[in-house]
């Protein structure tokens, strides 16, 4: 092999050798940077979410004692005006309920009076609710109220958030003395719609605060029925089995889904109540869009290809001049 060929042949080794170096220090280089940036978002996402939950959480733990403070003087109220109305015989079906409010001197605007027989709303202050049919809430809730109509004794339920409203509603049973009607009337609190117009405006709030995040919702209900605090386009989009498992399972569930081109995450925290709180279970729902997730990291791949492009380009150039210039010595 003459000079020129042996030449050309180490040229070209030391080529490749230099080429394959730069190329492996900058994927190794590469993997560990994508690899901190990964790290770093999902400690940051979680760090958020655990943030957001534990704000939620003393909230709601704010919402119980301030409920706490005039729940015994609601329910004192309706045992009062249950009691009236089932010490005398009516005409249940067909009375004029609201004239009923204003003579037991209670305010139809927080107060509403429901005749149930057979499980139906037969007579009711509130006419939405007129010919509501208890047994879509499922058979926990019928034998709950068969099991009241059979004591004929006051029965005082938790507050509860009123599906139709989303308002926060005490409600309180006794049957008639035969039997045959159940009577439940249910009250509104301006405390209680204070709280949870803050509420909601903080779960607002929340969702404005932080770029990535499209919902901050709060859901209650049971194992047949779930409702959200909040109504909005997007709820129709989660997933059904998603915000009832998190109910059945009484925990934590996760999934992604996607809206035409917009891919999102939706969270579901389960939060279990205190009994002795009077106050539903509920959920925390925390919608993420998700579309971009891997940008930052793609982001990085880019850069980090540019640059060990670059990087090869000036030492491959530096190594040719030095070779140029050492034949011109030779």
């Amino acid at each position: 092999m003459d000079k020129s060929s042996k030449r050309k042949s180490i040229y070209r080794l030391l080529f490749f050798k230099v080429t394959i170096i730069v190329l492996l220090l900058n994927i190794i280089l590469a993997i560990i940077t994508v690899q901190d940036t990964i790290n770093i978002q999902i400690k940051s996402e979680q760090d958020l979410r655990q943030k957001i939950r534990n704000e939620i959480i003393g909230i709601s733990d704010f919402q119980v004692s301030a409920l706490k403070t005039f729940e015994k003087s609601f329910y004192d109220l309706q045992k009062d005006a249950l009691e009236e109305l089932t010490s005398k015989n009516r005409e249940l079906r067909s009375v004029n309920l609201n004239e009923q409010l204003r003579l037991l001197g209670l305010d139809s605007t927080f107060h509403d009076l429901y005749i149930i027989e057979d499980n139906i709303v037969v007579n009711t202050t509130y006419t939405p609710d007129w010919g509501l049919d208890f047994s879509a809430f499922g058979d926990d809730r019928i034998n709950h109220l068969n099991k009241i109509l059979k004591s004929k004794t006051f029965y005082a339920e938790r507050f509860q958030f009123e599906s139709s409203t989303k308002r926060l509603k005490s409600y309180s049973y006794k049957s008639t003395l035969d039997g045959e009607f159940l009577i439940e009337i249910g009250s509104y609190s301006e405390v209680a719609d204070k709280i949870m117009e803050m509420f909601v405006n903080r779960l607002k709030q929340i969702t404005a605060e932080n770029e990535n995040i499209v919902s901050v919702n709060y859901w209650f209900g049971n194992n047949d029925y779930q409702f959200p605090l909040i109504d909005e386009p997007l709820n129709r989009y989660i997933p059904d089995s998603l915000i009832s498992n998190s109910f059945i399972q009484k925990a934590d569930q996760e999934s992604n889904f996607n809206i035409k081109d917009q891919e999102l995450n939706a969270e579901f925290m389960y939060v279990e109540q205190d009994p002795s709180t009077r106050l539903p279970d509920f959920a925390l729902s925390i919608i993420t869009d998700v579309t971009h997730k891997n940008a930052p990291v793609l982001k990085i791949i880019m850069r980090q290809a540019l640059f060990a492009l670059s990087f090869l380009i000036l030492l491959i150039g530096a190594i040719f001049i030095t070779i140029r210039s050492l034949k011109k010595h030779q």
